[in-house]
């Protein structure tokens, strides 16, 4: 306990109980379940899983007649991970084709892609105000959270590329498209987050469940929508200087094989 000895009956209820009438199996080998709940509040279930593991682990190997194992809402976690793995990859291959098909080059969907990782910055925040761990449910608000922050990044550089078309300098060009897209996208956040905003801050009972899907799409979005006023331009105008040194690379290693060529 940190605090020294603890008599038992102080902090359990001890009673007789008739003992277990079935011996349970799983693999052929006897079982012994042992269940526990988790206070959200005060730890979360992959840390206590985290401390079993760490105090218990060497025990059973040492031990070669017993073994631990964890099922329920651990496996559960684990399965649904690998799930969301496979989710964000696919649609994060999906929104690369779309944007590939609109744009028809590489860089300019690389840059919007290049802005989805800035927005875990703004579900870390929410998470840390409000108190609260990271979950799975997390994630899920996360995912939800790529998809706006990609249509915004998008109806920018839609902007910024359509003044470069009609020959606006580049500097020029994302100035006025951020200046034309500002309110669209603040009334994009503002309108989501009040959405949200009952579960962030009036959730009760079952609702609390979905509480940190709600804090990583609502306060998420609030970080992501500054971030994409300033991360996107910055990069668009770094990917155009590395497209214009690349060209001229290019150009030169052109010239001087030609050179070459031609003296010999």
């Amino acid at each position: 306990t940190g605090q020294g000895v603890v008599y038992l009956d102080e902090v359990t209820d001890i009673g007789r109980v008739q003992g277990m009438s079935a011996v349970n199996r799983r693999d052929g080998h006897r079982m012994i379940t042992v269940i526990a709940d988790v206070d959200k509040g005060v730890t979360t279930p992959g840390h206590a899983l985290g401390l079993l593991i760490r105090k218990f682990q060497p025990v059973f190997q040492n031990d070669y007649r017993y073994r631990m194992t964890f099922l329920g809402e651990r496996r559960e976690a684990e399965q649904s991970a690998v799930d969301m793995g496979r989710s964000v990859f696919t649609a994060l291959f999906l929104i690369l084709l779309l944007l590939v098909a609109l744009f028809r080059t590489v860089q300019d969907p690389l840059v919007v892609m290049t802005a989805i990782p800035f927005t875990v910055i703004g579900v870390i925040v929410g998470h840390v105000l409000m108190g609260m761990h990271l979950q799975f449910l997390s994630l899920v608000g996360l995912l939800a959270l790529m998809g706006i922050v990609v249509n915004d990044s998008l109806i920018l550089l839609n902007v910024v590329k359509r003044q470069r078309n009609r020959g606006v300098p580049r500097l020029e060009a994302v100035l006025l498209g951020g200046r034309a897209r500002f309110r669209s996208i603040l009334l994009t956040t503002t309108t989501t987050f009040l959405g949200v905003s009952p579960l962030i801050f009036f959730a009760s009972g079952q609702t609390l469940m979905l509480m940190p899907m709600a804090v990583s799409l609502g306060v998420g979005l609030l970080f992501a929508s500054i971030l994409i006023l300033i991360t996107v331009p910055c990069l668009y105008l770094i990917a155009d200087d590395m497209r214009a040194a690349t060209t001229r690379l290019f150009h030169h290693t052109h010239d001087w094989v030609a050179a070459r060529v031609s003296r010999g």
